[in-house]
């Protein structure tokens, strides 16, 4: 299944693009590392905002199908419901 990138996932993917060029410029080794790893880290978010944006939508459109007296599947919605939870990350600061 090929999944879209997402609009929340397209900035990611930028912040990750703009990341890696810094890193690509920077004469400290230890810093480029770390923006390397920190460009990595949003690439991962970009995709996960990504799924997370696609099952919300998907389950938008199972609810409004349902409320429209159209065959959905109760079982469908909570499965994506159960994947927008699980989808979730804890922000540490």
């Amino acid at each position: 299944m090929t999944l879209q990138i997402s609009q929340r996932g397209k900035q990611y993917l930028k912040t990750a693009q703009t990341l890696l060029r810094a890193a690509q410029t920077m004469t400290d080794l230890a810093v480029a590392g770390q923006l390397k790893a920190l460009a990595d880290d949003y690439q991962r978010r970009a995709e996960k905002a990504s799924r997370v944006d696609a099952a919300k939508a998907f389950a938008r459109s199972a609810a409004d199908a349902e409320r429209n007296g159209r065959a959905g599947g109760v079982q469908e919605d909570a499965l994506v419901r159960e994947e927008v939870r699980s989808d979730i990350i804890p922000v540490i600061s």
